[in-house]
């Protein structure tokens, strides 16, 4: 940008400035109720940010000092995991040696209260929000329990999170590394436990990088050092300006430049985890398994203001080796209703990996091998969505002290979750009842159509009855259902660890890559001599 247009655009913001001042000005001096002004101040940035992108956002000082933690792996609070209810907050994971997990708290607790302020009037980011607190603050909680209410006084605390929370050896070959999030410890755990592996005889190596978010970019950089040479382009940025430029390069010595690679990605695989996933396929090091990736090529960076607050501003866009640029949402040109488009796919603007396969800009990191995820049945699909598979297990741990779910006794705990829907009258709605109650609704406000009113209160008697008969006869709807009960319980009673082992367990990605890595299709794949 030359000088004069430079200058232009700050007279004008100058201008703009000197607007919101006196609009600010006016309410103070003149509305019927005593303005908010904090609140003013924070709606007005908001407007003014949501016409950029979704990353560049304003932080308080409290926010600025969450986002410090999180980078490194952290959280402060009291170490629960929280879904939104109603009457408060549904406890969905305790971790281990937290706070909440010290003073006894369970998943399937409902937190009704905090501090003495009841939660079932407030928005779920307030009640969140009540739950947070610099460490070392004391928080009182009420919360219900199998019908009882209990109280709980907990000290808020500093959490560490694992960026790896599993790594294990699949088979005497082949080993599995479950990076979850790109923190300031993401290298060193990667690192420990690809030397570990290799220690106990793995051969081959799958990097899951599934649901991984991202992270900070100097972790993206050592995690793809541990696999390619010191000195390889990892990524580059390009922006407005020109002091934003940088080539970022791998400044490690590999562990390992030759041991067969197959990384895991899916539609949640975003930023750091497609600047690693993109680069090994870029140069040819791993064959990538999975879903399409989220597509999130932006780089943004942190810059203070006033008073401790923040203001995180998208400076650039990251390019991976080939050239290509993998950003899938464009800001910049939107619709007629103000709405960000999708940039398109030019199929004709081909990008190549080192031995000459065609790779292509925009829109995510597409894997080499697509894996299709299971869908589940919209019966099943509906009991997940509205908690009853949830709420089921929540009773059942508190009837059963001893874990009791191995394969042994599943028919069991299938009848048992069976009769829990009819003991509460839970009617499991496939997608083709949900469309016929819509029509019976329809029909009983027409007082001329009391005919048809019986024919589909009789239609839809029909297709609950058929929908239990469902649940107990059809043999991949039992094993679905069977899976997400067990998964939840596994987690109450053993933890994240063995709920990520029980996982793999059935995982057809995780089977995928580790029959391309073991039969040697990955050298075909990725066209290697």
């Amino acid at each position: 940008m030359n000088l004069s247009a430079q200058q232009t655009d700050y007279f004008e913001w100058g201008k703009q400035i000197e607007i919101i001042s006196s609009v600010t000005e006016q309410l103070l001096d003149n509305y019927i109720e005593e303005p908010n002004v904090e609140i003013l101040t924070n709606e007005a940035v908001k407007g003014m940010l949501s016409r950029t992108d979704r990353y560049t956002k304003f932080y308080d000082e409290q926010q600025m000092f969450e986002q410090r933690l999180q980078r490194s792996g952290k959280v402060s609070g009291i170490g629960v995991a929280v879904k939104d209810k109603e009457q408060g907050l549904s406890v969905r994971n305790v971790y281990p040696e937290s706070p909440a997990a010290q003073a006894g708290l369970l998943i399937g607790d409902l937190i009704v209260e905090v501090d003495g302020k009841k939660l079932d009037s407030l928005s779920y980011k307030a009640k969140r929000n009540l739950l947070k607190g610099r460490p070392g603050t004391t928080v009182k909680l009420k919360v219900k329990r199998g019908g009882q209410e209990k109280s709980f006084t907990l000290q808020r605390a500093i959490i560490e999170r694992k960026a790896v929370p599993v790594y294990k050896m699949l088979n005497e070959k082949t080993g599995y590394i479950k990076l979850s999030r790109f923190t300031s410890k993401a290298y060193t755990e990667v690192l420990n436990a690809l030397v570990d592996l290799k220690n106990e005889g793995a051969r081959y190596i799958i990097l899951d990088l599934r649901g991984n978010p991202g992270g900070l970019l100097n972790q993206a950089v050592k995690v793809a050092s541990l696999f390619i040479p010191k000195g390889s382009l990892v990524t580059y940025t390009q922006g407005r300006f020109e002091k934003f430029n940088k080539t970022y390069k791998t400044q490690i010595n590999p562990v390992d430049e030759e041991i067969p690679l197959a990384v895991l990605i899916d539609k949640r695989s975003a930023s750091a985890s497609e600047i690693v996933s993109g680069t090994l396929q870029d140069y040819d090091r791993a064959v990538i398994v999975g879903d399409t990736s989220f597509g999130k090529g932006l780089v943004q960076r942190f810059f203070p203001l006033k008073y401790g607050t923040h203001i995180k501003i998208t400076i650039s866009k990251y390019y991976i080796p080939s050239g290509r640029q993998i950003q899938k949402i464009d800001y910049w040109h939107r619709d007629k209703k103000g709405k960000a488009t999708h940039y398109k796919q030019d199929k004709s603007k081909v990008f190549y990996t080192r031995n000459k396969r065609k790779v292509y800009e925009h829109g995510g990191i597409a894997p080499d091998i697509p894996v299709e995820r299971d869908s589940l049945p919209s019966l099943i699909a509906y009991l997940k969505k509205k908690d009853h598979i949830f709420d089921f297990n929540t009773r059942y741990f508190y009837e059963h002290p001893v874990l009791q779910i191995t394969g042994s006794n599943d028919q069991s705990l299938l009848k048992s979750f069976l009769q829990y829907l009819k003991e509460n009258r839970i009617d499991p709605k496939s997608s083709a009842e949900t469309y016929l109650e819509k029509a019976l609704d329809k029909a009983e406000k027409d007082t001329g159509a009391k005919e048809l009113v019986q024919q589909l209160k009789a239609l839809n008697e029909a297709l609950d009855k058929k929908d239990f008969e469902f649940l107990q006869k059809n043999k991949e709807a039992r094993k679905s259902l069977l899976k997400l009960i067990k998964k939840d319980l596994i987690l109450r009673y053993d933890g994240i660890r063995a709920y990520e082992n029980y996982l793999l367990q059935d995982d057809k990605t995780v089977r995928k890559a580790m029959e391309i890595l073991e039969s040697g299709r990955y050298k075909k794949i990725l066209k290697i001599n």
